[in-house]
């Protein structure tokens, strides 16, 4: 197990590391005598387990728990310290162990049994008994094995066939709205034989694909019903637990970020469905909503680093969406990374004039060229 130490006192972390040592999965990858700079680091190497002082100069050890457990969620924390009456607030905080100085080996040992059933355990996540369609960026599905697998579909109006009944699963879905989206251009007939093909070959690819009994398509009242069985559908999934977040706090900003990576896409991303564009923008409104959220929040708490992330995803997601810019350039000025800031000044203009042919916005322009000046104290809000 990887583990970092964190004590104000030199001579405490020489001692521990050598005890350390004695285990052979043990690995002790860093040591700091400063909270905070151990915590600019730790979301970078995430570690399986740090071992933390509570009482230190600047940031005690229960305080920096939080902000280690907003960007290491999976990190165990075991106390180190000299004073017994902070654990049950540690405990309180989800730490693995609580250790008085000074150590021995015994004690120790424990220590490190414990951290290697807790990290175990983490590892072994339980199986979905459910099948995972993706429509959040590539489609694809997520068989049981948790294999992801692509639909080998004949044709992409049998694709669009399916997309379409699977948006609307459960209803009746006539023959002449069908053969109005997808063979408009075809006489009845044939447009008839074009859709109950098609029909076939989607219970044909997901039976060779996944299995049988996960879908199933029957006809009813002069049209089609898809019904599925056993089927999540990731936009679905991403969107219920969005609505079921706790608000943004250090506590649950790694369930945020879980949420803010889940969203693997737009709503299929890879075709231009018309049909698809007004779920597509509505997904997209709702992620969107949800980073800048995020960003904010990180801002609020001074962590720059984890605010970089956030809007560079919002960029990623959205490169015409010119706050993303503003915000990312007033992180790096607050870094002082001048360099940084032009790069994204350039690249803003750029993608402005490559896909909009347009000017960025008044407030982007004001606070560029005030940056560029010598005194930059206005910028400092």
């Amino acid at each position: 197990m990887k583990v970092v130490l964190v004590d104000d006192e030199r001579l405490a972390l020489i001692r521990l590391e050598k005890m350390l040592g004695e285990f052979p999965d043990c690995e002790v990858i860093a040591s700091y005598l400063n909270a905070k700079l151990a915590i600019s680091h730790i979301g970078e190497f995430q570690p399986d387990a740090v071992f933390l002082d509570i009482h230190m100069p600047g940031l005690d050890g229960l305080r920096a728990t939080e902000r280690i457990h907003s960007i290491a969620p999976d990190t165990e924390i075991v106390y180190v310290t000299a004073y017994d009456e902070y654990a049950l607030e540690a405990f309180q905080l989800g730490a693995a162990d609580y250790l008085v100085k000074p150590l021995n080996r015994e004690r120790l040992s424990r220590t490190i049994l414990r951290l290697r059933q807790r990290i175990t355990v983490k590892s072994k996540s339980p199986r979905d008994e459910k099948v995972l369609y993706h429509c959040l960026g590539p489609t694809q599905v997520r068989r049981l094995d948790g294999n992801l697998e692509f639909l080998k579909w004949r044709t992409i109006k049998v694709k669009e066939l399916f997309a379409y009944m699977l948006l609307h699963r459960g209803k009746v879905i006539s023959k002449n709205v069908l053969l109005e989206l997808l063979w408009p251009e075809l006489d009845e007939r044939k447009g008839l034989a074009n859709l109950q093909t098609s029909i076939n070959r989607i219970r044909t690819i997901w039976k060779d694909t996944v299995g049988e009994g996960f879908i199933s398509i029957r006809y009813a009242q002069n049209g089609y019903v898809l019904e599925v069985n056993q089927l999540q559908i990731d936009a679905e999934q991403w969107e219920q637990e969005l609505r079921q977040l706790n608000p943004v706090s250090i506590e649950h900003a790694s369930e945020h970020e879980r949420l803010l990576d889940m969203y693997g896409g737009n709503f299929y991303e890879e075709e231009s469905f018309v049909w698809a564009e007004g779920e597509r923008q509505r997904l997209k409104a709702l992620w969107l909503q949800h980073a800048q959220q995020l960003g904010k929040f990180y801002l609020s708490q001074d962590l720059n680093i984890k605010a970089l992330s956030v809007y560079h995803k919002i960029q990623n997601q959205d490169p015409l969406y010119e706050d993303s810019y503003l915000e990312l350039m007033k992180i790096y000025a607050r870094l002082n990374d001048t360099g940084s800031v032009d790069k994204q000044y350039q690249l803003m203009i750029r993608m402005l004039e490559q896909e909009e042919e347009i000017d960025p916005c008044r407030d982007i322009l004001e606070w560029y060229a005030q940056w560029k000046q010598p005194d930059k104290s206005v910028l400092n809000h």
